[in-house]
């Protein structure tokens, strides 16, 4: 008994040692990662609500132990923000999707990542019923941009979610937006970008465009 469990332990540290070797070996992916991007002109979702929306996205880009296995680099955010401004000054279009590849230009990244909020609404009416509820209105439209080096290709996905009923905390705009949000990282299969990178080999027969389609396209759910 005590061989096997001597043999399953030197088992386990060759596994780890030759991971570590292979990471050394390999260029960490260069991952910018923007905090989220808020372009609503009603109201601006709260700070819980911002970094619940971001927390979503480190959870789908998360490296365990990469510490140890430099499996990614993730590029400072002051670096990310200033790369969209230059890019903003110079591009014509309106579009971020159209900012991308600029951006990981200017970063030198092998990923960007964008998310983004474009409407937050959320008021209250009273009901014209007797019982004089409160009536919830609530509408949520969400972006997220992806811009992948290997196959040169932005997608740009969004999703909204609206509410117009009694009073409910699931009908809340923060309610929605995490639904939304979590919806498009479903839609661009973002873990996808770090787990199922395409090798050289890929790249050079062109299979690596078969990696997370790309496309626009819209979700929206009534409550």
């Amino acid at each position: 008994m005590r061989k096997l469990l001597s043999f399953l332990c030197m088992l386990v540290m060759l596994t780890a040692f030759c991971g570590v070797a292979g990471a050394a070996e390999r260029q960490p992916l260069k991952v910018a990662q923007f905090p989220l991007i808020v372009q609503s002109s009603w109201l601006e979702p709260g700070l819980e609500v911002t970094d619940d929306l971001e927390r979503q996205i480190d959870r789908a880009l998360h490296v365990p132990l990469n510490g140890t296995l430099h499996r990614v680099e993730y590029l400072p955010e002051k670096d990310c923000l200033a790369a969209w401004d230059e890019a903003a000054a110079e591009s014509s279009s309106r579009k971020v999707k159209d900012r991308a590849k600029a951006i990981a230009d200017k970063l030198g990244a092998d990923l960007v990542v964008i998310p983004i909020v474009n409407d937050y609404v959320q008021y209250t009416t009273m009901s014209w019923h007797w019982d004089r509820d409160i009536i919830l209105h609530s509408y949520v439209s969400l972006e997220l941009v992806v811009y992948d080096r290997a196959t040169d290709k932005a997608v740009d996905k969004k999703a909204s979610r609206f509410y117009d009923d009694d009073y409910s905390t699931t009908g809340t705009a923060s309610y929605l937006a995490r639904e939304a949000m979590t919806d498009l990282i479903q839609q661009v299969n973002l873990r996808g970008y770090i787990w199922n990178r395409p090798d050289a080999d890929s790249k050079a027969d062109g299979s690596a465009d078969k990696q997370a389609s790309a496309g626009d396209g819209q979700t929206t759910v009534k409550k």
